[in-house]
């Protein structure tokens, strides 16, 4: 099959789908946590990069790992000072 075909008939068959769990109101709200949790993830990525950049001038080396990522992602600040509180005292 070409790709037009499975294009032609995907994308109805996702777009319907997704509308159905729209408008599942318990399907809506875990879409909606999931896309706040993905946003603070990608946010905590790039806080992590400035802060690698940043400090790295100061001789201090901060990890990009998913550890430290979901550290951010989930507790917010407090995992901010948490993770740079382990850079500077180990």
């Amino acid at each position: 099959m070409s790709w037009l075909v499975i294009m032609s008939v995907g994308v109805p068959i996702v777009l319907l789908f997704l509308y159905i769990i729209i408008r599942h109101a318990k399907m809506g709200k875990i879409l909606e946590g999931m896309s706040v949790f993905w946003f603070r993830f990608a946010f905590a990525f790039l806080l992590l990069f400035i802060i690698h950049l940043g400090i790295g001038y100061a001789g201090y080396e901060v990890p990009i790992n998913l550890f430290s990522v979901f550290t951010i992602a989930i507790l917010g600040i407090p995992g901010v000072l948490g993770i740079t509180a382990l850079i500077f005292f180990l």
